[in-house]
């Protein structure tokens, strides 16, 4: 019982480290924490349980123009979307695991790079900004970083988040359907607890 205590508060003491790094450290912290928690093992599931419903709703936004994905882990997005459904797809992660993995999609069309999105600087302009699964590790002023990046949307432009466990980022929810003009809100088809907003 003993030991089982100390493992449980290990664990929790991991999972705080884990928390606080991946939200409060430095790009080069946040990446080192991802790759250390998640590993390839984490990406490699990822890849094949996410991103397919996700990259229709993509392309159907995306109206053959630019694509930045924040957060794309293992560019798992690219790898379920038509080619002639987009002009350029540019992922971007603060992990160099999932950045490593991630260039076996790379293509003409198709690039990654390693940045961390809370201090991501866009060096042009898009029809479509994606945050899958990534939003809610930024801790503080969400909205600030949204505005930012809308000035890198071209007109008509929109973002697509989605947020897993949506009932504990409620304030997050809140703020994007108060803040921004929503389009689309609801769950995806792929799994009931996921939360899908597209907005500008």
């Amino acid at each position: 019982m003993n030991t089982l205590k100390k493992l449980m508060k290990l664990f929790s003491i991991r999972a705080i480290l884990y928390y606080l790094c991946t939200r409060f450290g430095s790009p080069r912290v946040r990446g080192w924490a991802f790759d250390r928690q998640c590993g390839k093992e984490y990406w490699d599931h990822l890849d094949k349980t996410h991103s397919a419903t996700i990259a229709n709703v993509v392309e159907r936004y995306a109206k053959k123009g630019r694509i930045l994905d924040l957060g794309c882990g293992t560019g798992s997005i690219a790898s379920h979307l038509n080619l002639d459904s987009f002009e350029s797809y540019l992922g971007v992660d603060v992990s160099p695991t999932g950045i490593t993995m991630a260039q076996k999609r790379k293509s003409e069309k198709i690039n990654f790079e390693i940045g961390d999105l809370q201090h991501y600087k866009c060096k042009e302009k898009y029809d479509l900004i994606v945050f899958e699964e990534s939003l809610y590790y930024v801790p503080f002023f969400r909205q600030r970083l949204l505005r930012r990046y809308a000035q890198y949307l071209w007109p008509g432009g929109l973002f697509v988040v989605t947020i897993a466990h949506p009932n504990q980022f409620r304030g997050m929810i809140r703020m994007i359907r108060k803040n921004f003009q929503v389009i689309e809100d609801r769950f995806t088809s792929s799994s009931a607890g996921r939360l899908l907003l597209v907005f500008c």
